[in-house]
């Protein structure tokens, strides 16, 4: 996905061979050899430390389990488009950490995706959570700094990294309101790009192209508002520039009738243009 190939990314890591004049062997790893988020992983991923002499022993272990576990694996689903989207979400979290190694070793991103496949099973529909690198980096550092404080302090990576994720989430004085967000494209925030895409991911109802790796192809070229109802997607208007091109209620290729009312509503109350299509739409609705 994205132009990037994981598959080479991986099998492109080479590691110095150990054991050798250059590289003697030493005596095998100890518990007390690892702090902070290493220290996290170590324990976490159970590794048998036993069979290591260096933490790049540590590292190539991890390496291995990514590639034997992740790189060419299928989650299945129940429905014709969960295998895809799985699949989809898994490689924005191989690629976010594989191409970014230095600040992500292969241990964290072992634990990281051993994480966010839980639960995901061939008889149900559930899908990852989102990446985010900002998130994600939060919570690495949270993570490392709680561990060395307190190097058995219980940790849970999927609440931490989850809390920190949803601070991206516009907050809302009254969540039972009807409520209109506005997701900015990346000519109006620039700054704010990848950000932005996890608001609309998170935002975006299951039914919407929106909610995988569309939302980036989307943000790129104007706006997306979400009308969200007691904080669930209701009704999305995406924009081309400063034309509103489409319109999507929940389930349906296009807007219902029903939200047609509160559509025009929205729209007269901003001066906002439609498109002809979407305005031969709604014009169609209201005929009926």
């Amino acid at each position: 996905m994205f132009g990037f190939n994981t598959n080479m990314r991986i099998q492109n890591v080479t590691f110095k061979t150990l054991n050798t004049p250059d590289n003697p062997a030493f005596s095998a790893m100890k518990a007390s050899d690892f702090c902070g988020v290493d220290y996290f992983c170590m324990r976490k991923l159970k590794a048998p430390i036993e069979k290591f002499n260096t933490k790049t022993d540590f590292q190539r272990w991890a390496l291995e389990r990514l590639k034997n576990r992740f790189l060419e694996a299928e989650f299945g689903g129940r429905g014709k488009n969960t295998k895809i989207e799985r699949k989809d979400i898994i490689n924005q979290w191989l690629q976010g950490m594989l191409t970014n190694t230095r600040k992500y070793t292969y241990a964290f991103a072992l634990v990281v995706l051993q994480n966010i496949i839980h639960g995901l099973k061939p008889d149900n529909d559930d899908l990852p959570v989102i990446y985010n690198d900002n998130a994600l980096t939060k919570t690495l550092d949270e993570i490392h700094d709680t561990v060395l404080n307190n190097k058995e302090a219980p940790i849970s990576f999927r609440n931490t990294y989850k809390k920190h994720l949803l601070s991206l989430l516009p907050q809302m004085k009254n969540k039972s309101d009807e409520n209109w967000i506005i997701i900015n494209s990346i000519p109006n925030d620039p700054l704010h790009y990848e950000d932005n895409i996890t608001r609309l991911q998170l935002l975006s109802h299951r039914s919407w192209c929106t909610k995988t790796s569309n939302a980036r192809m989307h943000l790129m070229y104007g706006d997306i508002h979400i009308l969200l109802e007691k904080g669930q997607p209701r009704v999305a208007l995406r924009f081309f520039e400063d034309e509103i091109d489409e319109i999507q209620s929940i389930g349906n290729r296009g807007i219902s009738a029903k939200d047609v009312p509160v559509v025009e509503e929205y729209i007269n109350k901003n001066g906002y243009k439609l498109s002809k299509d979407v305005l031969r739409e709604i014009n169609d609705l209201k005929q009926k």
